[in-house]
């Protein structure tokens, strides 16, 4: 049915097959108080023991800001919707262990340029994992948090 359809429209000039290929391939953007967040790569090891989940993340605001994450609310999904705490956090060379029970990662972002968040996950048991859900400060407003949740499939 959707053939006919595109058929249809191509016949009568409406839609050209350019912007149907266009419409297809837009990547999807995880911005959020002009933070973009890419995921570069998800590996699981040892037998699916352990996840490793390595994200980018770029800030576009004129100014370096400070970039402050929840690491305890920052927390990964499982395709059950079961969600994980983070064994160690590490952004650029500042790296947070769950051991220490430090509450925030803070981070000096620069304009346009991608700071590597990697996240890694013990006792993960062969899940497979959906999102990750990211909780930062808001850069207008101290105080107030902003949930982001970047999908991993």
């Amino acid at each position: 049915m959707k053939s006919v359809i595109y058929f249809l429209f191509l016949s009568l000039g409406w839609l050209s097959p350019c912007t149907l290929l266009a419409q297809e391939q837009e990547p999807v953007k995880n911005i959020q108080d002009d933070i973009q967040v890419d995921v570069k790569s998800v590996k699981t090891y040892a037998d699916g023991d352990s996840l490793s989940i390595e994200l980018f993340l770029i800030s576009y605001q004129m100014d370096p800001r400070e970039f402050k994450l929840n690491t305890f609310a920052t927390q990964i999904v499982d395709s059950e919707g079961d969600r994980h705490l983070f064994s160690t956090m590490k952004m650029g060379r500042v790296l947070v262990q769950l051991a220490d029970r430090q509450n925030y990662l803070h981070y000096l972002l620069e304009e346009d340029v991608p700071v590597p968040l990697l996240i890694q996950v013990g006792d993960w048991n062969g899940k497979k994992v959906s999102k990750v859900i990211l909780v930062f400060e808001d850069s207008k407003e101290e105080g107030r948090f902003i949930t982001q949740e970047v999908d991993l499939r």
